[in-house]
C-alpha cells in the first residue's frame, strides 16, 4: 500500500506541475484583442523595395475607406500565434539584456488594442528621430530596467534606440506559454520589410466577409495566393496543442486515482474481515462505534502518510536541484495539491469500511471466533 501511494504521488506531482504552470499562464492577460482581428502574410519576395512601398500605400488607401474595416496596420514577419520569433541579446548596456522583437507601425496599438501603461506609442514624427524609438513590455522592464532610468533613455536593443513607452502585456506566443521579455520596433510604411497586414474589422462583420477581403487584397496588391487568418482562430488552434495533452494527462491521473481508490477499498475490507474478533472484543470491553471507526481511519492515514512523505522527499529534489526552467513555486504547489488529493482520497475510501467495522455486533464477532 505504501508503494502504491508513493507511485501515485509521484505521477500526480509531475502532472499537477504541468497543469498548474499552464493554467497560471492561461489566466494571465493576453495583452491584445483577438476578436475581429485578421492578419495576412503578404508574399513579396520577388518585388523590389520601391514596388513594395507603393503596394502598401495602395492597400492602406483602399482598405481605410472600406466600410467594414475599422483600422489597418503593417508589421514584420512575427505575428500573433504564428510560431516565429526574433530576438537580440547583448551586454552592451553594461548588463545582459535579452529581448524578443516585434516589428509594427504607428497604427498597431489601435488595431490590436494593446494596453499602453506609460509613455507613448509610435507616431509619424518618429520617422525623422535621431534614435529609432522602441516600446518595452512590462515583462522586459521588470526583468532588466527596474531601478534603472529608462524613459527617453538610449539603450542598445537591436541598435541604439530611444525608449518612449511601456505596454502592460503582449503574449503573442500563446496563452499557455509564459510571457517572454520583448520590445516593439517601429517600422514605418516606407520600410519594405513589413510583409504582414493587420485588419481590425468593425463589430458585426463575420467570416462571410473573408472571401471579399481576400479578393480585394489580391486585386490591390497584385499578389497571388493571398490568404487571411483570423487571429482568434489562431489562438484557439494554439490552445488545442496544449489542451489535448493536458486533458490526456488528467484522464490518466483520474484512472490512476480510481485504481488507487479501489485498492484502498479492497485492502480495508480484507483488513476488517480478518480482524472481526479484535473488533468484537473491543466492543465488548466498552469501545464506542466512533472509537472503532477512528482506529481504522487513523491506521490507513498513517500508512498513506509514510507513502506521501517518501514521495514528497523525492519530489522536492526537483526544484532544489534546478533541473528545469519551470518556476519553483509550481513544484511546491504541486506537492501540496498532490498531498491534498491523496489525503482526501484515503479519507473517502476509508470512511465507509470504517463505519461498517463500527457496526459489527460484539456477540456475532466473538461467536464467529
Amino acid at each position: 500500500m505504501v508503494l502504491e501511494i508513493f507511485l501515485a504521488f509521484i505521477i500526480l506531482f509531475f502532472v499537477m506541475t504541468f497543469v498548474i504552470e499552464n493554467l497560471t499562464n492561461y489566466n494571465e492577460p493576453l495583452g491584445f484583442e483577438t476578436e475581429q482581428l485578421w492578419v495576412s502574410n503578404l508574399v513579396i519576395n520577388e518585388m523590389d523595395s520601391i514596388d513594395i512601398v507603393d503596394m502598401k500605400r495602395n492597400l492602406k488607401r483602399e482598405l481605410e475607406i472600406h466600410p467594414n474595416i475599422e483600422n489597418i496596420s503593417f508589421g514584420g514577419e512575427m505575428t500573433p500565434f504564428g510560431g516565429s520569433h526574433s530576438a537580440t541579446g547583448s551586454d552592451d548596456n553594461g548588463f545582459f539584456l535579452l529581448s524578443y522583437l516585434f516589428e509594427v507601425d504607428e497604427n498597431y496599438l489601435a488595431v490590436a488594442d494593446v494596453p499602453l501603461i506609460e509613455g507613448r506609442w509610435f507616431n509619424e514624427d518618429d520617422k525623422n528621430s535621431k534614435y529609432p524609438p522602441i516600446v518595452l513590455t512590462k515583462k522586459l522592464y521588470d526583468e532588466y530596467f527596474d531601478g534603472r532610468p529608462y524613459m527617453d533613455s538610449i539603450y542598445e536593443i537591436h541598435g541604439e534606440r530611444k525608449v518612449i513607452g511601456v505596454v502592460e502585456n503582449f503574449r503573442y506566443d500563446g496563452q499557455f506559454k509564459e510571457e517572454i521579455p520583448m520590445s516593439f520596433l517601429y517600422i514605418p510604411i516606407e520600410n519594405h520589410e513589413t510583409p504582414s497586414l493587420y485588419l481590425r474589422l468593425k463589430d458585426g462583420v463575420g467570416i462571410e466577409f473573408e472571401e471579399e477581403m481576400t479578393a480585394l487584397v489580391a486585386q490591390v496588391s497584385k499578389l497571388d495566393n493571398v490568404t487571411i487568418d483570423h487571429v482568434e482562430q489562431r489562438r484557439v488552434r494554439s490552445n488545442k496543442s496544449t489542451l489535448i495533452p493536458l486533458v490526456a494527462l488528467l484522464s490518466m491521473c483520474g484512472f490512476l486515482v480510481l485504481n488507487v481508490a479501489l485498492g484502498l477499498f479492497g485492502v480495508l475490507w480484507h483488513n476488517i474481515s480478518k480482524r472481526r474478533g479484535e473488533i468484537g472484543l473491543r466492543r465488548a470491553l466498552g469501545a464506542y462505534k466512533s472509537n472503532i471507526a477512528f482506529q481504522f481511519m487513523m491506521e490507513i492515514l498513517i500508512i498513506a502518510f509514510f507513502g506521501m512523505l517518501l514521495a514528497a522527499l523525492f519530489c522536492i529534489q526537483v526544484p532544489l536541484m534546478d533541473f528545469t526552467e519551470i518556476k519553483d513555486i509550481y513544484f511546491y504547489q504541486a506537492i501540496g495539491i498532490s498531498t491534498l488529493i491523496i489525503t482526501v482520497l484515503v479519507l473517502i475510501c476509508a470512511l465507509y469500511p470504517s463505519q461498517q467495522a463500527a457496526r459489527i455486533s460484539p456477540a456475532e464477532a466473538l461467536h464467529a471466533e
